[in-house]
C-alpha cells in the first residue's frame, strides 16, 4: 500500500509530514516535525499491511523498545513509538532524532585513505557504540562506511552515529497470495527489527552511495526481476515470476526468536538482473571498486555487504560479536589503506573472506604494530581477532603511537599535576637527601683526616650501599604512587586528586614494592652475570681449543662477556619494570606481578626499551653535564693566578713600610686556587670531596624533578601494554569510580540520576 499520501499529515498530532527520505520493502522514512518544539525529526511509519499482523506488531513494539534502551552518544536516539490513524488506515511510527553531516562512505570516496588521527577518532567512536549494542545482545551484521554516519560536532570533529543496528528477519510476505508464486515451507519466524536512523532500517540517505539495508526476508523491489530473498529455508520461485537470471539467497535457520542471530547468505545462482526502476529507487549500496557490479551491490544491500563480511557471516553460520569486529577491520583496514581487502565479483569476494588472507599494506605514518591490529581482526578465526569491539578499538590506540607518544602525554601530565608529582617525589626523597648529606659529611671526615682513612673509607662504602637501597626503594614508591595518580587522573579526570589518598595506597603496599623491585633487580643481575660468564667460558674455549694465543682468547672473550651480559641485564631490567605498577593497581604479590609485568612488556618491548633507556640515559647525561661543568669551574679557578696583597704602614720614622702579606683568600679559595704543585695531599683530598659535594648538590635536585617525570612514563606504559592486548581501561576506571573517596557535588548527583535511570544498578558504580 502506497503511503506517499502522508506527506502534509500530522500523526499523532505530534508529528507533522514533510517529506519523504527514503522507502523500504517494509516502510517509508519521513523528515517530519515534531509539532510542540518545531525540532526536525526521522519518522518511519510502517506499511498498513503489515498492521494486520498481531505478531508483527509485537515484534515491532517490542523492537521499539529494545531501540530506546540502547542510550549511547554514537548511537542514533529512538525518541517515541506509537500508532496511528491516517487515511490509509492504522499504522505503526518509530521517531528517531534526524541527523545532519554525511556518511563515512561519502568521504572514502573521495579522499580515499584518511589520517591516523582521524581514522581512530572515527573507529573508537564506532568500536564504543558496536560495543554497547554487544552487551545488550545487538549484532549488526552489516557494519561498513555507508553505516557510519559522521555529523559535525562543531568543534571541528565529528561525531559517529552508527546506523542500522541489526538486520532483524520479519515476514515481508504476510499480504502474499498463491498468485505471488511464492511458497515457504515451514512458514518463516518472526524476528524484532532493529531500527536506527538517517533512514531506519530501510537506511536512505543523499549522497553518491544511497545505502539500503532490508530489515528482513526482504523482496527488494517488487517488480519483475527483482531479487528474492527468504528469510529462513528455501524460498522457491517461478521463473516467470522471477526470470531465469534472479538470484536466490537463503539462510541456515538456525537463529532463534530471541534475536540470536542465524542469519547467513547462501549462493544459488552467480546471475542476477540489472537494477530496475523500482529497486534502484530504493537504493542500494555500492562497492569501493573499480570492478562494482549490480550482484556485488544488490546481494550486499540484504543480508550484509560481501566487501565487509566476517567469513562466518558468508559461510552462512551464527553469528555473535567478533563477528562485528571483523568488519570493523575491514573498516579500518579501508579507511587507512584506501581500499578493501577484497574486491570484484561479490562470489569472489566471499570465497576470499572465508579462505584468503588479507592482502598487507604499508601505509606512511600507519605504524607496523598498528597494521598488526588490524590483521589480528581480519583473522579467519573468530578465536583469534579481538574479542570485543572495545579490545579491538584499545589495541588500536595503544598500537597507533610509539615513544614519542608516551613522551607527549607525560608532559601533558606532568604539567597538569606538576605540584603534586613535585611534592610526592620530594616526600619519598627524603632518606635520600639524608644519606647524601652523611655520605658528605664522612668525606669531610676522612679528607680531613679527622678520622682515620680505614674507618673513613669503611663508612663510605656502607653509606653508599644505604643510599643506593634508599634511592632504590625511593624509586619503587614514586613509581607505584605515580601510576595510582596518572591512571585517577585519566579515569575520574575531574574528581579531586589527594595525595593522602595515593600515599595510603603505598603505604598498604609498600613491602610489595619493595620486595617486587629488589626481586627484578636481582633476577637481572643475575641472569646478566649468568649470561656474562657463558659469553666468556665459551667463547674461550672454542678460540683457544684453536690453539690461539691465551691473551687472544681471553680478551675476544671478555669482549663477547660484557656485551652478552649488559644485553642480558638490560632486557630483564626492560620485562620487569611493570612489576611495581602491577602490584599498585592490580595487587598482585612479588613473583606474580614479575610474571604479569614480563606478559605486558612483549606485547610493547620495543617500546619501553625506549622508555627504559630514556630514564637512564636523561639522568645520565643532565648528571655528566653538571659534573663537567662543576669540574671545569674548579679548573678555572685553579688556573687563576694567585695576587698577593700588599701591606702598607707608617714606620716610626715617619717612611712608609712596605710588605707582601701572601695570599690571605679563604681556606676553601686557596685549595682550589693554589696551583697543583703547591698543593698538599691533603688538600688534594678536601679538593676531590669539595666537587663531589658540590655535584651531588646539583643532581640531587634533578634526580628529584626526573624521578617524578619518569614515573609518568612507566604508568602510561602500563596503561599502554594494557590496551595492546586488548584489556580494557575500564577495569582500571572501576577502582576509582567505586572507590570511597571524595566527590564533588554536581559528581555525586550525577551519579544518583544514573542509579535513578537504571543505568547503573550499583551505587557503587559511576
Amino acid at each position: 500500500m502506497d503511503l506517499k499520501n502522508l506527506v502534509g499529515q500530522t500523526l499523532d498530532d505530534k508529528y507533522r509530514i514533510d517529506g519523504e527520505l527514503g522507502r523500504g520493502g517494509m516502510g517509508t522514512v519521513y523528515l517530519s516535525t515534531h509539532v510542540g518544539t518545531e525540532r526536525p525529526v526521522a519518522v518511519k511509519v510502517i506499511a498498513p499491511q503489515f498492521m494486520q499482523r498481531p505478531e508483527f506488531v509485537e515484534r515491532f513494539r517490542r523492537e521499539a523498545r529494545a531501540a530506546g534502551r540502547l542510550r549511547h552518544p554514537n548511537v542514533v536516539d529512538v525518541t517515541d513509538f506509537g500508532f496511528a490513524s491516517t487515511e490509509d488506515g492504522q499504522v505503526a511510527y518509530l521517531v528517531m532524532e534526524y541527523l545532519d553531516g554525511c556518511t563515512l562512505g561519502e568521504i572514502l570516496e573521495e579522499e580515499k585513505n584518511l589520517p591516523v588521527f582521524f581514522s581512530l577518532d572515527i573507529l573508537e567512536q564506532v568500536c564504543s557504540a558496536v560495543h554497547e549494542a554487544h552487551q545488550q545482545g545487538i549484532i549488526h551484521r552489516d557494519l561498513k562506511p555507508d553505516n557510519i554516519w559522521l555529523e559535525p560536532n562543531q568543534r571541528g570533529g565529528y561525531t559517529v552515529k552508527v546506523l542500522d543496528f541489526g538486520i532483524a528477519k520479519l515476514d515481508l510476505v504476510a499480504g502474499a497470495t498463491s498468485d505471488d508464486s511464492i511458497h515457504l515451507t515451514p512458514p518463516l519466524p518472526m524476528r524484532p527489527v532493529r531500527p536506527t536512523m538517517a533512514g531506519a532500517d530501510d537506511t536512505v540517505h543523499d549522497g553518491p552511495t544511497p545505502t539500503l539495508v532490508s530489515e528482513l526476508a526482504t523482496m527488494a523491489g517488487v517488480t519483475e526481476g527483482s531479487t528474492l530473498i527468504a528469510a529462513t529455508q528455501t524460498l522457491s520461485l517461478k521463473p516467470e515470476a522471477a526470470g531465469e537470471s534472479a538470484t536466490m539467497l537463503m539462510d541456515t535457520g538456525e537463529g532463534s526468536e530471541d534475536g540470536e542471530d542465524g542469519v547467513g547468505t547462501k549462493l544459488i545462482e552467480e546471475k542476477m538482473p540489472e537494477p530496475t526502476k523500482a529497486s534502484a529507487a530504493v537504493g542500494f549500496a555500492g562497492l569501493t571498486s573499480a570492478s562494482n557490479t549490480p550482484d556485488l551491490t544488490r546481494v550486499g544491500a540484504v543480508l550484509g555487504t560481501p566487501l565487509y563480511m566476517s567469513p562466518e557471516q558468508c559461510r552462512g553460520e551464527r553469528l555473535d560479536a567478533r563477528s562485528d569486529v571483523y568488519s570493523i577491520g575491514v573498516i579500518a583496514y579501508q579507511m587507512l589503506s584506501g581500499k578493501t581487502p577484497f574486491t570484484g565479483e561479490f562470489t569472489k569476494v566471499m570465497e576470499a573472506h572465508k579462505t584468503l588472507p588479507a592482502p598487507p599494506f604499508r601505509v606512511k605514518k600507519v605504524r607496523r604494530k598498528m597494521n598488526g591490529v588490524i590483521a589480528s581482526a581480519l583473522s579467519k578465526d573468530p578465536n583469534e581477532r579481538p574479542q570485543s569491539a572495545e579490545a579491538f578499538a584499545n589495541a588500536l590506540r595503544s598500537r597507533s603511537e610509539g615513544i614519542f607518544g608516551l613522551l607527549r602525554r607525560s608532559g601533558m601530565i606532568y604539567t597538569e599535576h606538576m605540584s603534586k608529582f613535585l611534592l610526592l617525589s620530594l616526600l619519598f626523597h627524603i632518606p635520600v637527601v639524608i644519606m647524601a648529606v652523611v655520605l658528605v659529611a664522612m668525606g669531610f671526615l676522612r679528607a680531613t683526616e679527622t678520622v682515620s682513612v680505614t674507618a673513613g673509607s669503611a663508612a663510605l662504602t656502607m653509606a653508599g650501599v644505604v643510599y643506593t637501597l634508599a634511592a632504590a626503594l625511593c624509586a619503587y614508591l614514586i613509581n607505584g604512587t605515580t601510576s595510582w595518580i596518572v591512571i585517577h587522573s585519566q579515569a575520574v579526570p575531574l574528581r579531586p586528586i589527594r595525595l593522602r589518598d595515593a600515599l595510603k595506597e603505598a603505604r598498604s603496599k609498600w613491602k610489595r614494592f619493595a620486595g617486587a623491585g629488589l626481586l627484578s633487580t636481582i633476577v637481572a643481575i643475575v641472569v646478566g652475570c649468568g649470561l656474562m660468564i657463558v659469553g666468556f667460558v665459551v667463547p674461550f674455549l672454542i678460540i683457544w681449543s684453536t690453539l690461539a694465543p691465551v691473551a687472544v682468547a681471553a680478551g675476544i672473550s671478555l669482549v663477547v662477556g660484557f656485551f652478552l651480559g649488559a644485553a642480558a641485564f638490560i632486557v630483564m631490567s626492560v620485562l620487569l619494570m611493570l612489576a611495581v605498577p602491577v602490584v599498585m593497581m592490580e595487587g598482585s604479590g612479588v613473583v606474580a606481578s614479575l610474571k604479569r609485568s614480563a606478559t605486558l612488556i612483549r606485547r610493547s618491548f620495543v617500546t619501553a626499551l625506549a622508555a627504559l633507556l630514556i630514564m637512564f640515559v636523561m639522568p645520565a647525561i643532565l648528571a655528566g653535564l653538571i659534573s663537567f661543568v662543576v669540574n671545569i669551574t674548579a679548573q678555572v679557578i685553579d688556573r687563576e693566578p694567585s695576587k698577593p696583597a700588599v701591606a702598607a704602614a707608617e714606620s716610626k720614622d715617619g717612611g712608609i713600610n712596605v710588605s707582601i702579606m701572601g695570599n690571605q683568600r679563604p681556606r676553601i679559595v686557596q685549595i682550589f686556587a693554589g696551583g697543583s704543585s703547591n698543593r698538599s695531599e691533603s688538600d688534594t683530598k678536601l679538593r676531590r670531596t669539595i666537587l663531589e659535594t658540590l655535584t651531588q648538590v646539583f643532581i640531587l635536585p634533578l634526580q628529584i624533578l626526573v624521578t617524578s617525570f619518569t614515573a609518568i612514563i612507566v604508568a602510561l606504559l602500563y596503561i599502554k601494554t594494557r590496551q595492546a592486548g586488548g584489556e580494557p581501561f575500564r577495569d582500571l576506571m572501576a577502582k576509582f569510580q567505586e572507590s570511597d573517596q571524595p566527590r564533588k557535588k554536581w559528581q555525586e548527583r550525577v551519579r544518583r540520576r544514573l542509579i535513578q535511570s537504571g543505568r547503573i544498578s550499583t551505587p557503587g558504580k559511576t
